[in-house]
């Protein structure tokens, strides 16, 4: 049996859980900025460079304090803690299905490694589907984080989207964030494992012994940057849709207003603050997660030798 399998599926939620938790709560500040920067063109009068960012923080700060950095934390809790046990919990049952379908197709039950077109499809997939599943909370949280809403706790922020549009309401900007998330994962899974091979082979070419957690960190930091950068547009357009559905009506119509008023550098806006802070949250979520399965699958190792030698001697 695949060790992986025996790891089982409470782990890699639970394993899930604690790397979104904690990276949702250090990068709160960076996603709030990024959604204020985005939110319309009068509030960011450059793409995102230092001054914007240095603005942005002060007129944050000036009125709310240095702890309206985190508004939205608690969306983001909840969004973000399921959301990524979620996307684990599929990432790993995809993984080991279409590892299956490969051995079948290749005759070949030994095959332990997972194709680069595979790698791509499993990170698409897990993350479309929990995307989805978790969008409702996504819309409240971008509504938090916005200074164009101002709600006294979650359970109005509910009441007053669903004034918005009902259950609709819940799921706007749902098309751009699954064309965004797919090809994002779908990237970033086919960068990351490949980044972590040549790693691998660069360190035993050279004979050096490189800790886990430095391979899977560099690894996360590099497929995190380009990843984030190739799907930007889609996140400035599921932005502006989610917080301004009035004018922003569908994803080509939302595509075609950006451009014609603020042109290509209209879909950049935020762009440093996200690939920032998905560079370090793929590789702070991605560590945190292959370590708890390390230590679980130690621990699962000391148990079976523990029962093994019992039964020896016995």
């Amino acid at each position: 049996m695949n060790k992986d399998t025996g790891i089982g599926s409470i782990v890699h939620l639970g394993a899930g859980a604690l790397s979104g938790v904690t990276s949702c709560v250090l990068l709160q500040p960076f996603d709030l900025l990024k959604t204020r920067m985005q939110q319309s063109q009068t509030q960011a009068t450059s793409v995102s460079g230092k001054g914007s960012v240095v603005r942005a923080v002060r007129t944050v700060v000036a009125a709310d304090g240095v702890l309206g950095l985190w508004r939205g934390t608690v969306p983001s809790l909840i969004r973000n803690a399921p959301g990524t046990s979620l996307y684990f919990y599929f990432l790993s049952h995809t993984r080991q299905l279409c590892l299956l379908a490969e051995q079948r197709m290749l005759n070949d039950p030994s095959h332990s490694k997972l194709s680069a077109t595979s790698n791509m499809l499993v990170g698409a997939s897990s993350r479309a589907f929990a995307g989805f599943l978790l969008m409702p909370m996504t819309v409240l949280k971008v509504h938090y984080e916005s200074s164009l809403y101002r709600y006294a706790g979650i359970t109005e922020a509910l009441r007053e989207i669903w004034r918005m549009g009902g259950v609709r309401a819940f799921f706007i900007g749902a098309v751009p964030t699954a064309i965004r998330d797919a090809p994002y994962a779908g990237l970033y899974m086919l960068l990351y494992e490949a980044i972590k091979h040549h790693e691998r082979a660069f360190a035993e070419a050279r004979e050096l012994a490189l800790p886990e957690a430095t391979v899977t960190m560099v690894a996360g930091v590099m497929a995190g940057l380009t990843a984030s950068y190739m799907t930007q547009p889609f996140d400035m357009v599921k932005t502006r849709m989610q917080l301004r559905p009035a004018e922003y009506t569908s994803v080509m119509q939302a595509f075609t207003k950006i451009f014609r008023e603020e042109s290509i550098v209209g879909f950049f806006r935020g762009i440093s603050l996200r690939v920032l802070r998905k560079g370090i949250q793929a590789s702070l979520v991605f560590t945190l997660y292959e370590w708890v399965l390390r230590k679980n699958s130690q621990t699962t190792d000391k148990k079976a030798e523990a029962s093994s030698t019992s039964t020896i001697r016995a």
